[in-house]
This record gives C-alpha cells, sequence and structure tokens, in this order.
C-alpha cells in the first residue's frame, strides 16, 4: 500500500461552530462573505460617494469627509484639568471607608500625609491657572476641604463614620459644580466644531461613532448632544442607534470602530430586508423567541433567594 494513501487524512477545522463537515465550510463562507460587504462599506466612508464620518475616541475627533482624514482633539484642557482634581475624593472615601471604627495603621498615615502633600501642591498651582474665577474658587474649596478632613483623620489617629459622612457632603456640591464647567467646555467646543462644518461643507450622509467606556455610556454627553443634532433619542443599548453607534471598550481602536459603524449600516440594510423594520438586528435575533420560552416556562425557572 502506498505509505500516502496510509496516512490519515485530517479533516479541516474552521474557527466557528460548527468547526467540521459541510456545515462548518457553509457558515465560514457566510463569515467570508460578510467580512467583504463590511470591508466594501468601510471603503467607502469620507468619499465623496459615501457618508461623512465623526469618530469620538476617548481622546480625539477623527474626520472622514470629501477623500480626506483629519484628527484633532475635541476635549479642552480645562475638562481634563478638573477631572484631575475632581476624581480624588472618591478614591480617598473608598479607601477610608473601608477602614470605618478603626484606628490608623501605619500605611494609612503614611497614605494620608502623602495626599495631603500633594493636594497641598495642586491647591497652590490653582493661582497660575487662567480660569474663570469662579471655577477656580471652587476648586480651591474642594482641594481645601480635602486637606482639612486628611488633618483631621491624622489628628484623631481613627476613620469616624461621621466625619466621612460629613466630609463626603462637604465635598459632592462642589464636584457637581466642576462636573458642570467640565461638560459646558466640552459642549461648547463641539457645538463650535459642528456649526463651522456644517456651514462650509455639504455631507451627503453623517454617523457618528462614539467611542467610551461601559460605566459612562447612559447619558454620555457627546451622544446628547447628537440626539439633538439628529432628533435620534437613544433608547436601551443599540435598540435605537441610526445615525448615532456607540461603542463600548478598545475606545482608541479606529478599525473597530469603523468596523462597528459597517456592521450597523449593513445590518440595517438586512434587516429592513428581511424584518421590515431597519434596527431589528439591533437586538438579540433570539429575543422574540427568548421572551416566549421565559413566559412559558415561568413557574419553572428558579429563584434567587
Amino acid at each position: 500500500m502506498n505509505a500516502d494513501h496510509s496516512k490519515v487524512v485530517e479533516e479541516k477545522q474552521f474557527p466557528f461552530e460548527p468547526k467540521r463537515g459541510i456545515l462548518a465550510e457553509v457558515n465560514q463562507t457566510f463569515h467570508e462573505d460578510y467580512d467583504k460587504l463590511i470591508a466594501q462599506i468601510t471603503s467607502t466612508f469620507g468619499k465623496p460617494e459615501g457618508p461623512t464620518v465623526l469618530l469620538f475616541t476617548m481622546k480625539n475627533l477623527i474626520i472622514y469627509h470629501n477623500g480626506i482624514r483629519e484628527e484633532e482633539e475635541f476635549i479642552p484642557a480645562l475638562y481634563h484639568q478638573l477631572k484631575a482634581i475632581e476624581h480624588h475624593p472618591a478614591t480617598l472615601y473608598a479607601t477610608l471607608q473601608t477602614f470605618e471604627g478603626y484606628r490608623l495603621t501605619d500605611s494609612l498615615r503614611d497614605f494620608l500625609r502623602e495626599r495631603s502633600n500633594l493636594l497641598q501642591q495642586a491647591l497652590s498651582s490653582l493661582n497660575e491657572q487662567n480660569w474663570a474665577a469662579n471655577v477656580i474658587d471652587n476648586q480651591k474649596s474642594l482641594i481645601a476641604y480635602s486637606i482639612e478632613y486628611i488633618n483631621q483623620v491624622l489628628s484623631e489617629g481613627c476613620i469616624k463614620s461621621e466625619q466621612l459622612s460629613n466630609y463626603v457632603q462637604k465635598v459632592t456640591p462642589k464636584i457637581i459644580q466642576g462636573v458642570n464647567e467640565a461638560a459646558a467646555a466640552q459642549l461648547e467646543f463641539i457645538n463650535e466644531k459642528m456649526k463651522n462644518l456644517l456651514a462650509k461643507e455639504k455631507c451627503r450622509s453623517l454617523y457618528v461613532v462614539i467611542c467610551q467606556v461601559h460605566q459612562a455610556r447612559h447619558g454620555e454627553v457627546v451622544t446628547q448632544y447628537f440626539e439633538r443634532v439628529f432628533n435620534e433619542f437613544q433608547g436601551d443599548a443599540g435598540a435605537r442607534e441610526d445615525r448615532i453607534v456607540f461603542r463600548e471598550s478598545a475606545v482608541d481602536d479606529e478599525p473597530a470602530a469603523l468596523r462597528l459603524l459597517a456592521t450597523h449600516i449593513l445590518d440595517q440594510k438586512i434587516s429592513s430586508a428581511f424584518f421590515r423594520e431597519p434596527r431589528r438586528l439591533q437586538s438579540d435575533v433570539l429575543k422574540d423567541a427568548a421572551n416566549f420560552w421565559l413566559w412559558e416556562h415561568t413557574m419553572d425557572i428558579p429563584k434567587w433567594p
């Protein structure tokens, strides 16, 4: 017998389930065809015959329009500077809350002394900032409250629940005021950019992709702005997305964000044809069947105590 014929021929495996057999090949061709369609759509972004795309990463605004890719920062320096200050009360609280009612350990004393020194330097630096007087005054009060509380804890040598709660109540209005100022600075910048773009350029079609972390999705500031531009208000997750597409995680992955937009456009086209509803594939295709099964088996589903 020929040695070649005695060898066991290994069946080809594919990355998706099912991994073997004719059904695996059918499934693989679907993915290959789908990827080609995605590539075709992506290649039109920013071209004269394709849509204009505004891609907001965590740091930059990338514009694809009329054959040109432009990139610039869209978050003003004030936003970052206020954020740098206003993060500290959250971790100060969370760190100390764990030890409520306990005496300070040496490591906690070192932690508090380091934070106090750092905040005192930050407080002095505010005199050099070119901010509005009310912004500076608010941030000075916030930092001063933190230094005062840290010194109180160091003096008493323990973490008391009432004092920690009082500290949180004192700084919260200052944090909220700073958040309001940061949001206004960001929105004013975006609004000027959009007015200039729409005044001098004619967009055949326009899409906005917003990349953000999971925790910030609900009520995200850029999303809220474009909801009003398009009169397109977001619903649960991606169920109502049309011109606005939101990407969680991998917030600076430009190719992945563009692929998501292309997927969104392609799925809306397919969904319109098969379901007469362009947003149907923006929900789990198993959604209705799952709802029915869960209704049928309500009494069989175990309940958490």
